[in-house]
């Protein structure tokens, strides 16, 4: 380590995303030069597990050739449900709030475990999950799903498990510290604030990742939010707080692992401080990884920005060495592992294995005898045309619709309907018109408590003096926006296989089993 130049040091603390499927000539160029600390993956990156796997491999190899000749970490998004970057050719995790619903810590440490067997396949060492945020704010934008509920005991255990899951085969990376689950804003949009003083801080939204820092998990991915009781200066986010990362992560909470902080090109930062800027300031507040996904220039500014700051003396050297002696031991540990078979992704096995945790998942909230449905009823099913929901989700792909499974379990009196997410006034219309010809109207909704369209649709339907049955591919909360809906069926997801496991439920098939994990509120704002 005293070796490397302050360059390559520099370097070994930043992780960088790409575009395409091919190594891109900047990004080998940075390697080459001067060595780098990690790659991210995104949609945009993969095809298939056999294209990925020769992509990381094609990555190490220009790291190996690199002067100082360090491999890489090589991370992705893959949480479950709508937060994944590999969807073709794999067994793709149902989201967390759905394992929560499951309710079975065995289940989440099975399903985590097979999708960090399947990612170090592909050549990926390290995947930024689990999410330990409490999602106690059902008008939260950003996390949702993403959460394993509201209750922070249980999303401590279902954490706890899932690191034990993932970290079998690849580095975990709990997010978002100190805690995103009760914002209002997508800090990939905006600057979010937590006002909550630091008792509640600390029986809520601490406690998962002092279980998950009780499991040695590998990583810690900090929040792009304001949180005042903690750090006094005004908006200044924790990615940016010496007193977060360093006094109340290191010191109070005692971690060891990697400090990696989000995207440093999300508006929260972006648009506060800078890119550029942000990347020495959490470098001084702590941080071991600087994550910047998408732009060279800012990628390459943020590299002599830290360069220049160690040189000057605004950071001193051995800030970094403690960084790099993280960074190298993580990766010690990692590179040294045997890569597992590529001819076991995507296997009937693991296929199997996530049906049964979906299948688990599936919870019936409320029903007035309309389930289950006959054969014979003349069905009219509307569904959302599925698009992400926020950048987190990247690119939706391979993902299914209600209607092709009902009619795959039998229900051939069937007709469907495409809307558009927020519903518009001739959509409405049209709806109501078309579902004067049918027995029931089957809605899929996707967070309605937030798309009012979607919302207004349902509540009309139900005025008009039809039978509804409303499906959430979201977050429950949305029933609070429709409580009078004769039944409410939560899935928690809009994959394939959800809306097979659902599509079952709903004609009689399956049982299901699932139990909420967040409380409907009876009024919203």
């Amino acid at each position: 380590m005293q070796k490397l130049t302050v360059e390559a040091k520099a370097a070994q603390l930043l992780m960088f995303g790409f575009p395409g499927t091919e190594v891109s000539p900047f990004l080998k160029d940075f390697i080459l030069q001067n060595g780098l600390g990690g790659v991210i993956h995104f949609a945009r990156n993969v095809k298939n597990p056999s294209q990925l796997a020769a992509l990381n491999h094609e990555l190490q190899s220009i790291a190996r050739e690199s002067p100082n000749g360090i491999g890489l970490l090589i991370a992705a998004d893959q949480e479950g449900g709508t937060v994944v970057r590999l969807t073709e050719g794999v067994a793709v995790p149902p989201s967390a709030m759905a394992l929560g619903a499951a309710g079975s810590k065995s289940i989440t440490e099975r399903i985590c475990s097979l999708s960090g067997f399947e990612l170090a396949a592909t050549g990926i060492n390290m995947v930024f999950a689990p999410v330990l945020d409490v999602n106690s704010n059902p008008l939260n934008p950003v996390i949702g799903v993403r959460s394993f509920g509201e209750n922070p005991a249980r999303v401590a255990e279902h954490g706890s498990a899932a690191i034990r899951g993932f970290q079998r085969y690849v580095a975990a990376v709990a997010k978002h510290f100190p805690g995103h689950g009760d914002t209002e804003l997508d800090s990939h949009l905006a600057l979010p604030a937590v006002q909550h003083g630091r008792q509640r801080l600390a029986e809520v939204e601490l406690l998962p990742f002092r279980k998950a820092i009780a499991k040695n998990v590998s990583g810690i991915m900090t929040a792009h939010v304001v949180f005042p009781a903690i750090e006094p200066t005004p908006g200044l986010p924790a990615t940016l707080s010496y007193r977060v990362l360093t006094g109340l992560l290191r010191d109070e909470l005692g971690y060891e692992g990697l400090i990696l902080t989000d995207c440093m090109e999300m508006a929260a930062i972006s648009e506060t401080f800078g890119t550029v800027e942000a990347a020495v300031m959490a470098v001084e507040a702590g941080a071991d990884l600087i994550l910047i996904s998408q732009t060279e220039a800012r990628q390459r500014g943020a590299f002599e920005a830290i360069v220049a700051a160690v040189k000057s003396g605004r950071i001193p050297e051995e800030r970094l060495d403690q960084s790099l002696e993280r960074i190298l031991k993580v990766k010690h540990m990692l590179l040294s592992r045997a890569q597992p078979p590529l001819d076991l992704v995507g296997s009937r096995e693991h296929i199997e294995i996530v049906r049964k945790a979906i299948n688990r998942s599936i919870t019936v909230v409320q029903d007035q005898g309309s389930l289950p449905i006959r054969e014979g009823t003349r069905i009219l099913v509307v569904e959302p045309i599925k698009t992400a929901a926020n950048i987190a989700e990247d690119r939706l792909v391979n993902v299914g619709t209600l209607a092709a499974a009902l009619l795959g379990q039998g229900l051939t009196n069937l007709e469907q309907m495409t809307v558009t997410a927020q519903v518009s006034p001739e959509e409405h219309r049209a709806v109501l018109a078309k579902a004067q010809g049918f027995d029931m109207v089957v809605v899929v909704t996707s967070d309605a408590h937030r798309q009012k369209g979607q919302a207004g649709l349902v509540r009309a339907l139900i005025d008009a003096g039809r039978r509804v049955i409303a499906v959430g591919a979201r977050t429950p909360y949305e029933l609070a926006a429709f409580p009078d809906v004769p039944t409410y069926v939560a899935a928690y997801g809009s994959r394939p296989m959800v809306w097979d496991e659902t599509a079952k439920v709903l004609v009689g098939k399956s049982r299901a089993a699932g139990r909420l994990p967040v409380t409907i509120p009876t009024a919203l704002k």
